[in-house]
């Protein structure tokens, strides 16, 4: 039950961001938007105001917007007339552009947000991320995933003070208390003497709280970052310089109930990683995808007219199936990750 509230809460409020992208954008631009529906499947409510008519659906898992010029309008909706100039095609190419691009636009904000509340609203205390073979950390028995709370009895906060007792014990033992899951854990540990300095061989990473303007610079940093390593990591998958790693909706799943287990700061990180891969994924000029919309629009500003509706029904069907190819792909890797095909 866990897995599943987490897995609705997260995607669908990464897709219903992506939807709001492309609804607000379309409100400014002047097309008229049919419907702003949050959710998919039959209506449990709707509303209309103005010409749109806004419903919540049984499905809470995103939204749709059905615009005028790109969608069938909506039941008891009047269609647009021909010269009418809130269709999305009678609009501008930036206008067009923006209105499509917004969705993905909307999912890296979304990410940087997530990464400003990270970074202002969640401390990480010392924790072990990291131990070498072999080391005294090893041979304590110390564990990735350790939290220390005190060294030889004094409650301990930060790495660099952890470094520093355990720097000033060479050869010395040291009582270690760590939290261990939901346990408290108190272990001997013998640092090493290197260079007159205590040594145990572990890697340690901790974060205190951030003020707003510095989480906003690392969220905008770090969300860039993201972005630019995912385009690498496609980019080598592609030229077959990378092992292609896709998952499903199952795999996904998968991760959200395991991620839960560790906690709200966890839950947020993978939904800062979805987001991203959201709005990147998004952005691939594969026709039926947003990226896809905009190679058409911009196809099309070259050509100088628009491309003929059989063209365009081709090119969205091979989209399709391509994507239709990669879920069946990714589901049939989420499976064999399961081990229900050998």
């Amino acid at each position: 039950m866990v897995t599943l509230i987490a897995f609705v809460v997260i995607f669908g409020t990464i897709v219903l961001f992506h939807e709001l992208g492309h609804f607000a954008v379309a409100k400014l631009a002047g097309i008229r938007v049919y419907e702003f529906a949050i959710g998919f499947g039959p209506a449990l409510g709707s509303v209309i105001k103005g010409e749109t008519k806004y419903s919540l659906r049984i499905f809470p898992l995103g939204g749709f917007v059905k615009m005028a010029g790109m969608d069938e309008p909506v039941d008891g909706v009047e269609e647009l007339r021909d010269d009418d100039e809130r269709d999305f095609n009678k609009k501008s190419l930036p206008l067009r552009l923006g209105t499509i691009a917004a969705g993905p636009f909307m999912n890296f904000i979304l990410a940087i947000v997530l990464f400003v509340f990270y970074f202002m609203l969640v401390a990480v205390p010392p924790t072990i991320t990291y131990i070498e073979p072999n080391s005294p950390g090893e041979l304590a028995g110390l564990l990735p995933g350790d939290v220390f709370v005190s060294i030889n009895g004094e409650k301990v906060e930060t790495t660099e003070r952890v470094v520093e007792l355990i720097g000033l014990s060479a050869e010395q033992e040291m009582q270690v208390e760590v939290k261990r899951q939901q346990e408290l854990v108190t272990l001997s540990v013998i640092p090493e003497n290197r260079a007159g300095l205590g040594r145990v061989g572990i890697s340690i990473d901790s974060k205190p709280q951030y003020p707003f303007l510095t989480s906003l610079q690392a969220g905008v940093q770090q969300t860039w970052h993201m972005i630019t390593q995912l385009i690498r990591d496609i980019a080598r998958m592609i030229t077959g310089k990378q092992k292609v790693e896709v998952s499903g909706p199952i795999g996904i799943v998968q991760i959200v109930g395991e991620t839960a287990a560790y906690g709200l700061p966890n839950l947020m990180i993978l939904a800062i990683i979805l987001n991203v891969n959201l709005g990147l994924l998004n952005l691939l000029p594969v026709p039926v995808l947003d990226g896809g919309w905009i190679l058409i629009l911009l196809l099309e500003a070259v050509r100088g007219k628009p491309l003929a509706p059989e063209v365009r029904g081709v090119a969205q069907f091979i989209g399709l199936a391509l994507l239709m190819a990669l879920m069946l792909f990714a589901t049939f890797k989420d499976l064999t990750r399961l081990n229900l095909f050998s």
